[in-house]
């Protein structure tokens, strides 16, 4: 996978996914012996899109911009003594 800062995966990964349940969804409730015999090949693709997503939505995480690190050095703090 190529990592760009400018681009998070997981919204290529999630938008994946929730058009692939919705089109499994559409056709379970259209078909009534939807899936049949394909129904391992179903599991694999899930699975799939499921890792993908997670790897996006990581990927995505470790990039982000305007990523916050905390106060500016020197900055006061609530609660914290200093020392």
């Amino acid at each position: 996978m190529i990592v760009t800062a400018g681009f998070n995966y997981f919204y290529v990964t999630g938008a994946a996914g929730v058009a692939f349940a919705l089109i499994i969804s559409i056709m379970g409730l259209t078909n009534p012996r939807f899936p049949g015999r394909a129904m391992p090949i179903l599991m694999v693709i899930s699975v799939l899109l499921f890792a993908v997503g997670i790897v996006g939505a990581a990927a995505g995480a470790k990039f982000k911009g305007g990523e916050r690190h905390g106060p500016p050095e020197g900055t006061p703090v609530a609660g914290h003594k200093g020392g």
